[in-house]
């Protein structure tokens, strides 16, 4: 017969296996929730990013028409000049050939500063999904314990606790219930 001490040895470490899956659990769940809420984040973060990156794109695609307007308004009125003053040729074209080679340099600039604020962008995007890593890296993920593991623990502390009562058993023991190390052995004696 066991004793009830081991008992109670055997139901703690039955309770612990069950407080150790539940907080398990627990913490899987804080993880999970973390990962959502920061992939949410980072996704609103690069959906604003696009936005401003779209809104430059419009912004410089609004400076080439208004680039493009004023060099063809500059080159009708050089040709417009020239016919007045009854100029042509390759003085006529030479003028007219410097706003469109402006034009062309403006637009060069245009170009280069978007592409320089897309790879700005790039790098923004890394740097939200890089934040919204070390987010989710930064709580536990949910281990659940080893079944194994905690009978053997469970197991081995109950032997040794039925060993312990067994040697520390005094012959002549009395108990506050009222029984003794006699009747105790009898009783050993019928279980086993």
């Amino acid at each position: 017969m066991i004793d009830p001490v081991t008992m109670l040895v055997i139901g703690e470490g039955v309770a612990t296996w069950f407080g150790d899956v539940a907080e398990a659990r627990r913490t899987e769940a804080r993880f999970l929730e973390n990962r959502v809420a920061a992939s949410t984040a980072r996704d609103l973060k690069i959906q604003s990013i696009n936005r401003r990156l779209i809104q430059e794109s419009e912004v410089a695609a609004e400076q080439k028409k208004d680039i493009t307007v004023a060099a063809l308004k500059k080159q009708e009125r050089a040709v417009v000049a020239a016919g007045e003053a009854g100029l042509s040729g390759s003085s006529v074209d030479a003028v007219t050939s410097q706003y469109e080679t402006q034009k062309l340099r403006d637009f060069t600039t245009i170009n280069a500063n978007i592409a320089n604020y897309e790879r700005q962008i790039e790098l923004e995007k890394m740097g939200a999904s890089a934040e919204a890593e070390a987010r989710i890296n930064s709580l536990p993920r949910g281990i659940m314990p080893n079944i194994f593991a905690h009978a053997l623990k469970t197991g081995a502390q109950a032997v040794a606790t039925e060993m312990k009562m067994k040697t520390e058993m005094p012959d002549k023991y009395s108990s506050v219930f009222g029984s003794s190390s006699a009747e105790q052995l009898k009783l050993d004696a019928i279980w086993t």
